[in-house]
């Protein structure tokens, strides 16, 4: 969450989420939001990779504001399919620098395997905030061929007036794509962000309403439709949430999530 001057509170955008509740139900349902967890490399755990701030994730970008956080996730898929995950991040402030890592581990029935880290490092620049990253994977199959692979993130990302315009290069070292992805991300209070984002293959939007206890987040991704829920409780710098997500004729899928920010982070806007 972006900070905000005092005087948002008269905004008129906060005075309708705040005193017409059922409008936000309704806005919430109509216009969902995002999957909260960072992503571990699981092809269906997407989120707001384009999002100004947070732990970092599998395609997440690393032009992020400075934070000191550390969290886990797990993902399993629902049904006959042996498909989980498991991962492990954090991120740390040193005045205008961020670093962050990322571990993952990811398994698919008996057939793959895979196990990698990155480590990240970005500088917020007055408006502008510029990241990057890289990180070595081993994959291999089970009884069978084993191989490493690496990966290389670069973004770079502008914020104005509650906007938030992120691009993102991310890919393996033999598979860089050709066009980088796009995020527009809208922060316009402390109780409600909305999102579109692309990687020229698909599009997904969504909302995020924060609320005193935590967070009620959805998102929808088209085409091949994919949807996401999530609920997020926060108390005393601890934050959990759980999500479910379903995508077109696949099983769904469940991940939760446990994160702790370590310091409160210093501000330079």
């Amino acid at each position: 969450m972006l900070p905000q001057g005092s005087a948002i509170s008269k905004r008129w955008w906060e005075l309708f989420f705040v005193r017409n509740y059922s409008r936000v139900v309704i806005l919430v349902v109509a216009l969902c939001s995002w999957g909260a967890c960072y992503d571990s490399p699981v092809p269906e755990g997407f989120g707001v990779w384009g999002a100004p701030e947070g732990l970092p994730g599998w395609n997440t970008t690393p032009a992020r504001l400075p934070s000191t956080t550390v969290g886990a996730s797990g993902y399993m898929r629902t049904g006959d399919v042996g498909e989980w995950a498991l991962s492990a991040a954090g991120e740390w402030q040193m005045r205008r620098f961020r670093g962050a890592f990322l571990y993952g581990y990811y398994a698919l029935d008996s057939l793959y395997r895979q196990s990698g880290a990155m480590l990240e490092l970005s500088l917020l620049y007055g408006a502008v905030l510029a990241g990057a990253g890289a990180g070595v994977y081993a994959e291999w199959l089970p009884g069978d061929a084993a191989w490493l692979r690496y990966r290389l993130k670069a973004g770079l990302s502008g914020r104005a007036l509650g906007f938030t315009l992120s691009v993102l290069w991310s890919g393996f070292t033999d598979e860089i794509p050709d066009y980088p992805w796009a995020c527009l991300y809208w922060e316009p209070s402390g109780i409600f962000s909305a999102f579109a984002q692309t990687d020229w293959n698909t599009v997904s939007v969504g909302t995020l309403l924060h609320l005193a206890w935590g967070n009620v987040e959805t998102s929808y991704r088209f085409p091949g439709f994919a949807f996401t829920f999530g609920v997020s409780f926060g108390i005393g710098g601890f934050s959990a949430g759980i999500n479910h997500g379903s995508s077109g004729s696949m099983p769904g899928w469940n991940s939760v999530w446990l994160e702790k920010r370590l310091k409160k982070r210093e501000n330079f806007d």
